[in-house]
């Protein structure tokens, strides 16, 4: 709880863990970055309309061709006004990435068999974790959430066969799953790890009781059955929460999985975590970061320092985890998605909105390079051998073939 060496040496915490400012600032540089490129795209899609237009104008005769002028100037020209496109914000986005985990969640429960609570939460931070450095204006989460949940099972080892898989979703081809996948890894970084509070919570549930039974927990009176009643509601209520709130929040980027499901059992019960947290703290042997105390009255204001600091830091995540309010329960909320959604549609990036054409572009250009650099290579084989051929003989060519 102090210092845990094993989850400071965790991908999670390397490359996963941010201050609410750095998060922040990595947002706002993923939507300049994204709005820049999708303006560009659309000036490359509004030339190239343009230069298709002139060249069918020049093809026909000139009468025709003064009708075609006509309409011109009676229309606007096609992606005239999409140059100065409407982009979306960095909060519009992240309602949009929120729709996705909202969509991976209604997948794993309607899978056959469902996928556990886990996987899903695994599956939501693969989405989330992508979106930290590519925008929905790029690749739309509606691409991406069937792949993330689909690598989800498989880096977790719940097997599911992709023809299996895709046969309990509608419309959805094995294309669809497949081909974002390096992009996502890509995004992910290649590190597919994710640490969840859920086990953590579960130990919480089993050391809260002991502790309780024993006398150690104070505060926390009554019969066995009293005592495990309230510390078990406690515990069903943070679970709730550690896969919703905690999934549709920052809370994984903020804040260690033993904060997490601390904080969201202090949403439940504030004095369970606060004697629970005593009790431990009061059977520490030493300090912090190795400090040894040198009497008493030093050790105990190195301990209630350290209690100040970790309850302040639980509160703050418990206060995250109870203000999410699910936008399926508010109907404002559920219209700003719609305006959004149909906003995305506008400003989405015309030359990424098929991924699978996409990567089968790729694909295609990768296989034609393959073979033209097989074609070199034999071409070159096949002039060492004949210069080999030619210079095989140390004594020459034979005397009538020189002639």
């Amino acid at each position: 709880m102090i210092e845990d060496d094993a989850y400071r040496a965790s991908s999670q915490y390397r490359y996963w863990s941010y201050t609410k400012e750095s998060l922040s600032r990595i947002r706002h540089n993923t939507n300049d970055l994204a709005s820049e490129r999708v303006r560009a795209a659309f000036r490359r899609a509004q030339t190239a309309a343009k230069t298709s237009r002139n060249g069918a104008a020049d093809s026909n005769t000139d009468a025709d061709a003064n009708v075609d002028n006509e309409k011109t100037q009676l229309s606007p020209d096609v992606g005239e006004d999409l140059v100065e496109i409407q982009t979306l914000t960095v909060d519009e986005e992240l309602k949009i990435v929120e729709w996705g985990c909202q969509k991976i969640m209604d997948m794993g429960e309607a899978m056959n068999p469902r996928i556990p609570t886990a996987i899903v939460a695994t599956a939501i931070q693969y989405l989330r974790r992508f979106y930290l450095t590519n925008s929905p204006m790029t690749y739309h989460p509606k691409q991406i959430m069937m792949c993330a949940l689909y690598l989800a099972t498989k880096s977790d080892h719940f097997y599911i066969s992709l023809p299996r898989f895709i046969s309990e979703l509608a419309n959805v081809s094995e294309d669809n799953v497949k081909a974002p996948e390096f992009l996502l890894l890509q995004g992910l970084r290649f590190t597919l790890d994710v640490r969840h509070p859920m086990k953590g919570l579960q130990g919480g549930h089993i050391e809260m009781n002991e502790m309780a039974e024993e006398g150690l927990i104070r505060g926390i009176k009554g019969e066995r059955r009293d005592r495990e009643k309230r510390i078990g509601a406690a515990a069903d209520q943070a679970k709730e929460l550690l896969a919703t709130a905690a999934q549709m929040t920052d809370a994984y980027f903020l804040f260690t999985p033993a904060q997490i499901w601390l904080g969201a059992v202090m949403v439940a019960d504030r004095e369970l975590v606060e004697r629970y947290l005593d009790a431990k703290i009061d059977g520490l042997r030493k300090l912090p970061s190795g400090m040894l105390p040198v009497n008493d009255a030093e050790e105990e204001k190195a301990r209630e320092a350290f209690r100040t600091k970790l309850l302040a830091t639980i509160s703050s995540c418990a206060s995250l985890l109870e203000d999410y309010k699910s936008p399926d329960n508010d109907a404002a909320s559920r219209k700003e998605m719609k305006r959004i959604g149909k906003k995305l549609t506008v400003c989405q990036n015309p030359e990424k909105v098929d991924i699978v054409a996409v990567a089968r572009a790729k694909a295609a250009e990768k296989r034609e390079g393959d073979a033209s650099d097989k074609e070199a290579k034999a071409k070159k084989r096949r002039l060492e051998r004949e210069k080999s051929a030619r210079d095989a003989d140390v004594f020459g060519p034979d005397l009538r073939d020189s002639k």
